[in-house]
């Protein structure tokens, strides 16, 4: 025999090619594609942030809730006037304390309310919007895994007609049928088949890593397909928009509260006593009543760079909000391009995929009966293997356009 030849425990079973898998990802049909989006949302390292920006919610509405509108401050005063009159018998002792409370300026209070509002509304919906980008990850990752597994399993029926062809020549060679150069171009056609599917095999093995690392789950829904949506804008509850709109809210907030402020300078009440005593007098202390009330005035120059701040920062939200506007318009367009598109080639996908089937067969005929070399079916094969194989992943892609497409208008499983 030919050195080039090899023998058949050179090959071995399609089932016996697989890759041992790191991983033991199982299919679970009650599992719905909500539930590993959940499970996506909760495992995902962005939920220090969501709880960061609830903290600072509730520490806003804290500041809002009280009474006061800053630190309260003990005032204590000592005034003696002997040091500096040693030799005169007139002089005065004084000795004042106070609590001092600082109060809300006028529409401060409110202003710190609407942040605290903000604030909470931002968080909520700063977490639908992680949500909705989880759903976007997910989406991507199990439609990647059902097209890698449906090219692995075609390579597998490639691999399996291409083993049984080359069993059919081998027979025929024995027999003196066909020529031993016949069987060498088999056994070519089905090394070069057992490469493929050793590769497909690897292509699922790393997309299912990819999954579970992403997921965190050791499970995938067996049905995971939508329904198109009837959505044909983006609208303001898309979660990604209705997350920038209410950062803007927020950041609103902030430079209203800014404008009431005086940065520290709070109007203040300090209630107290006085005590005072006078030398040239035989009596004791006087006990006074005090109360001080301090408003400041003025200081708008000083208060502007902390408002242009805070414009600052509410001009980047809005900066943000558009240009996201304009990228989600870019994506619709996009996918609903990308779905008519592939509707159509699937239709001719499926119609290709009706002939190659049948030259599949005519082809088989005609080179058993002899009519055509094997070099010719084996042309026929790859280019109606191709054509199914077209047709299958058409298919796939269309559903998985539609998944895509309801990821870009704002729909959240």
């Amino acid at each position: 025999m030919s050195i080039l030849t090899v023998t058949d425990a050179d090959y071995v079973l399609a089932s016996e090619l697989q890759i041992d898998h790191v991983d033991n990802l199982q299919t679970a049909p009650s599992m719905s594609l909500r539930d590993v989006v959940e499970a996506t949302f909760e495992n995902h390292p962005q939920g220090s942030v969501i709880t960061a920006l609830h903290d600072e919610a509730a520490a806003l509405h804290q500041r809002s809730d009280s009474l006061i509108a800053g630190y309260p401050m003990i005032y204590l005063q000592y005034i003696d006037g002997k040091p500096f009159n040693p030799s005169s018998s007139v002089y005065a002792t004084y000795a004042q304390t106070a609590y001092q409370i600082p109060i809300w300026m006028w529409g401060q209070r409110d202003a710190s309310q609407a942040m605290a509002d903000t604030a909470d509304k931002g968080a909520l919906l700063f977490a639908g919007a992680i949500r909705h980008e989880m759903a976007g990850l997910v989406r991507t990752a199990l439609w990647n895994l059902r097209l890698v597994e449906n090219r692995r399993m075609l390579a597998d029926e490639v691999y399996t007609v291409s083993e049984q062809l080359f069993t059919s020549v081998k027979r025929r060679v024995e027999l003196g049928d066909l020529a031993l150069s016949d069987q060498l171009l088999a056994e070519s056609d089905l090394l070069e088949k057992q490469s493929l599917l050793t590769q497909a095999e690897a292509a699922v093995m790393d997309t299912r890593r990819s999954y579970i690392n992403l997921t965190r789950l050791e499970k995938m829904p067996a049905n995971f397909t939508e329904i198109l949506s009837n959505r044909k804008e983006i609208v303001d509850i898309h979660p990604a928009v209705a997350a920038a709109n209410a950062m803007i809210e927020k950041e609103q907030a902030h430079v209203d509260y800014q404008r009431t402020s005086k940065q520290g300078n709070q109007p203040t009440i300090a209630l107290g006593t006085q005590e005072e005593k006078l030398a040239q007098l035989s009596g004791g202390w006087f006990h006074e009543m005090n109360v001080i009330v301090q408003i400041p005035i003025g200081g708008d120059d000083y208060n502007a760079p902390f408002v242009a701040q805070a414009n600052l920062l509410l001009n980047q939200k809005l900066a943000e909000r558009n240009q996201l506007l304009r990228q989600l318009e870019k994506a619709l367009h996009e996918a609903e391009h990308t779905l008519a598109v592939d509707r159509k080639t699937l239709a001719i996908a499926e119609q290709r995929k009706q002939l190659a089937e049948k030259q599949i067969g005519m082809g088989r005929l005609a080179f058993e009966n002899g009519e055509i070399q094997l070099i010719d079916y084996l042309k026929i094969l790859t280019i109606a293997q191709a054509a199914i194989r077209d047709a299958h992943e058409k298919a796939i892609l269309v559903e998985r356009d539609i998944a895509f497409y309801n990821q870009v208008v704002g729909v959240t499983p």
